[in-house]
């Protein structure tokens, strides 16, 4: 049994109670890949978080809110028009810095991606079109809509997954890396340069894309690989680590 982790995310309205939710088709992804997911809450005590993440084999930070400028060093820009969550930034960054550190297997997606660079001290374009990174939308829908090409770097890792070097992707996001974080390598560009995937040499296996192949698994045949992918080095990551996963799950 190979355990996905990957985070919930907040949401609170008038017409409705605080809830944790996240869209089904993350779920529906790594399940037919073969992974058990283990959605994780999130809390503010450490030790609690800890313990959903001693239980993973690998990590999955999905698409959602902006990361908060504050975290890479930037002043929120109003004109940008901002959707942050502190709460789940403070999770989730301390979830990928424990990956990180432990060599657990991450698969980061849209905001993910963002979330992996900023954890790598890198930072991002608040708003792609208002900063003048591109003149192009990167909000287009519908959610599966293939909607540009990416160029994917031959020989890298997820070139050697997706088994391509150019693909169509959809796109659903205003932001994206704009400094790279540290030891990061760019793995992939849209047409107008925007960074569209990253990896980590050295590490068992990371990977950030900024498309959401959660909503293409069923239509395109890299996508499915790319569940595939996490799923299987995260089996490897149990396999090697197998009597001190057994432990920590025993008790």
């Amino acid at each position: 049994m190979t355990v996905v982790g990957i985070p919930l995310r907040p949401f609170t309205g008038a017409e409705f109670p605080p809830k944790l939710a996240l869209n089904r088709a993350y779920f529906d992804a790594l399940e037919k890949a073969g992974a058990t997911v283990l959605p994780i809450p999130v809390v503010k005590d450490v030790q609690r978080l800890r313990f959903h993440y001693e239980l993973l084999d690998a990590i999955v930070f999905p698409g959602g809110a902006d990361v908060e400028p504050g975290r890479y060093g930037a002043i929120p820009r109003e004109d940008c028009h901002l959707s942050v969550m502190p709460d789940l930034d403070e999770v989730e960054l301390a979830l990928a810095k424990w990956a990180l550190a432990d060599d657990l297997p991450i698969l980061a997606i849209c905001r993910g991606i963002q979330l992996v660079n900023v954890a790598c001290r890198g930072t991002l374009w608040q708003d792609l079109q208002v900063e003048g990174a591109t003149g192009e939308s990167h909000e287009r829908s519908p959610r599966d809509l293939l909607a540009h090409d990416v160029e994917v770097v031959p020989g890298s890792l997820l070139a050697r997954t997706l088994g391509r070097t150019h693909i169509k992707v959809n796109t659903i996001h205003h932001q994206a890396i704009r400094k790279l974080g540290d030891s990061l390598e760019v793995a992939g560009r849209s047409p107008d340069g925007v960074i569209e995937g990253i990896e980590l040499p050295g590490h068992r296996f990371v990977l950030g894309v900024q498309c959401h192949p959660e909503e293409l698994r069923d239509k395109e045949d890299w996508a499915a690989r790319l569940f595939g992918a996490v799923v299987a080095a995260g089996a490897a990551y149990r396999g090697a680590h197998l009597p001190a996963v057994a432990s920590r799950r025993d008790t």
